[in-house]
């Protein structure tokens, strides 16, 4: 009877070193200011899209993306594809990439995407810089 392979020997790794010696000091607030993104967000108007995917295609970070109702089930959201039609297509801005440079709304021919300031903490609706627009809008 033939033998098995060896088994390989487990190979140790060292740990790494952490740095213990950071000076803490306070960040200057108008330092910080001009660290983070702007207080406004990309908005959207579902009623007004024509899924020109203009937006889509002028965006340099790529972060807008519109998504078949399959897509949306697949990715496991499963009560969201269940809300949409079946030609509906959902529209998303991935807010952690987008630097709000306006862009897209520059290139928006109906005016579906705007360009909105946040007043008082943040905007309460979830759906925010999304939306699902029936196919039937779709420019010809």
């Amino acid at each position: 009877m033939a033998k098995g392979p060896e088994p390989k020997k487990m190979e140790i790794i060292e740990k790494p070193i952490f740095r213990a010696d950071y000076d803490m000091a306070l960040v200057d607030a108008e330092w910080l200011k001009g660290a983070v993104k702007p207080k406004r967000f990309i908005d959207f108007i579902p009623e007004q899209c024509i899924l020109c995917e203009g937006c889509v295609d002028i965006c340099p970070w790529y972060c807008i993306f519109m998504v078949s109702p399959e897509a949306v089930g697949d990715s496991g959201n499963v009560e969201l594809a269940r809300q949409m039609g079946p030609t509906d297509v959902l529209f998303l801005i991935d807010d952690n990439a987008c630097t709000r440079c306006n862009l897209c709304v520059e290139r928006c021919p109906t005016g579906a995407l705007v360009q909105s300031e946040v007043a008082g903490g943040k905007k309460k609706t979830s759906a925010r810089a999304m939306g699902s627009v029936p196919a039937t809008q779709k420019a010809s």
